[in-house]
């Protein structure tokens, strides 16, 4: 574990300013603060004033551009002159996210007024984003990147914009409660920033998949794929950090203290290829010696860009209940003493539904067999009976029943062993499954 003093910061070089080093000395991304100006590499042809009337925001702001660089002749500049230029000065284009997936309880506010909520739906500059006990969404950035909001969580979306006179993106998430996972698309170093903080650090990354939480005060990052660096917040450009690279994780507790460690290996799914027949799903996973806890999530997708549904829990054992039938994923991550979550691995799952009870009443006269279950698609009974050995050849074996159940008369008193067995067929698939076997002492009659 490797600890350093002060608040924290993760950030992968992007930078607004166009030429900016993409390392600090030692080979370390360097850091970024927000960006208050930009830098512009002067091509053939340019002038200050035709930059000034494409990608200033007033014409006249040309001479403001000239006296901050010292430029004696606006119209002649050297090729290759880098210049600075006030963000202030600079002309932007406002951008807008897109609502991509949405479930459960989700909330869409814009100055505090809630909008309605519908997949496809723009999300601008300004907006606020939460789920509920049961709520999951993700967005797409105009870039591509996705930001994934499981259960109990806030977002607020502080920028997104395009800057003309470099090219280049600004995209700023604020976490103002719970946990996002975001997957990066690469941007070029010079050509944009994505960053997603929270109200003690920022997390910024070029290309990479990483989450970041905050809860009580405190803030944290995994790094799933790619690397960031960890340093001071409000860190300005070149300031070198410790880089924390996939697999690793860092958190800053309320103290300052920030502190990195390897995050626990994937959660592996006991059976994973079990269809999942019964009234709940239940996912048993391996034990991680060290866990904590565990959290299972269930997603419509491989990339769990739409979510379903997912607990936290202290044993390795997870039970849902109201799974649609169909094809999921699963994947389950496992929960460090310091409360960072480790890497996962995704399972396809098969979820159909086909439950199957069984009763049986009656006398030496009259013994009545009943079953019922729940499931899709035409379902097939079979009934089979053997006598005080179950591993015998059954003395009864009936199959094609239907719901009705089925009686047998006139049993001669004696042990016997009964089960039944069900075949559910639907969308051209076939599920067999079977009760164990039931003891039925027959007495004799007086």
């Amino acid at each position: 574990m490797t600890r350093v003093p002060g608040r924290w910061v993760a950030i992968a070089l992007l930078g607004l300013a166009a030429g900016a080093p993409a390392l600090a000395q030692g080979g370390r991304p360097a850091l970024e603060g927000p960006a208050d100006h930009v830098r512009y590499t002067i091509r053939k042809g340019d002038t200050l004033y035709d930059l000034a009337e494409r990608y200033f925001v007033r014409l006249e702001d040309y001479r403001a551009v000239q006296r901050l660089n010292h430029i004696a002749d606006p119209y002649r500049i050297p090729i290759g002159r880098v210049i600075t230029v006030p963000m202030r000065l600079v002309r932007i284009e406002p951008l807008a996210a897109r609502l991509i997936a949405a479930r459960g309880t989700v909330r869409v506010q814009v100055e505090a007024r809630d909008l309605p909520v519908r997949v496809g739906m723009p999300i601008a500059i300004g907006t606020r984003l939460e789920t509920g006990e049961n709520g999951f969404l993700t967005i797409a950035l105009p870039n591509g990147s996705r930001t994934t909001l499981p259960t109990r969580s806030a977002l607020v979306v502080r920028q997104l914009r395009r800057i003309p006179l470099i090219d280049a993106v600004d995209y700023d998430l604020e976490v103002a409660a719970g946990k996002v996972e975001t997957e990066a698309t690469p941007i070029n170093p010079g050509k944009g920033d994505l960053r997603v903080r929270t109200p003690r650090a920022v997390s910024a990354v070029r290309g990479t998949r990483f989450r970041v939480g905050y809860a009580e005060e405190r803030s944290s990052t995994e790094v799933l794929v790619g690397a960031v660096a960890v340093g001071t917040a409000g860190g300005r450009r070149g300031d070198a950090g410790t880089q924390i690279t996939g697999g690793f994780g860092a958190y800053v507790a309320t103290d300052g203290t920030v502190a990195s460690e390897a995050l626990l290996p994937p959660v592996a799914l006991i059976e994973p290829g079990k269809v999942q027949t019964e009234d709940a799903v239940t996912l048993a996973l391996a034990p991680v010696p060290t866990a904590q806890a565990y959290h299972v999530q269930i997603g419509a997708d491989a990339g769990f860009v739409d979510m379903m549904a997912e607990q936290m829990v202290t044993e390795p054992m997870a039970r849902f209940t109201d799974i649609p039938n169909g094809n999921w994923f699963v994947r389950a991550t496992a929960i460090s003493a310091t409360g960072l979550e480790g890497l996962y691995q995704s399972y396809a799952m098969k979820r159909s539904l086909a439950t199957l009870e069984a009763s049986a009443q009656g006398d030496l006269a009259l013994m009545r067999f009943r079953w019922s279950g729940a499931g899709e698609g035409r379902r097939a009974y079979r009934f089979q009976m053997a006598g005080d050995d179950p591993a015998a050849l059954p003395i009864v074996d009936e199959g094609g029943l239907g719901e009705e159940g089925l009686e047998m008369r006139d049993l001669k008193p004696g042990t016997y062993h009964w089960r039944v067995g069900l075949r559910q067929y639907s969308d051209g698939e076939m599920i067999e499954k079977w009760l164990p076997f039931e003891k039925l002492i027959v007495a004799p009659g007086h």
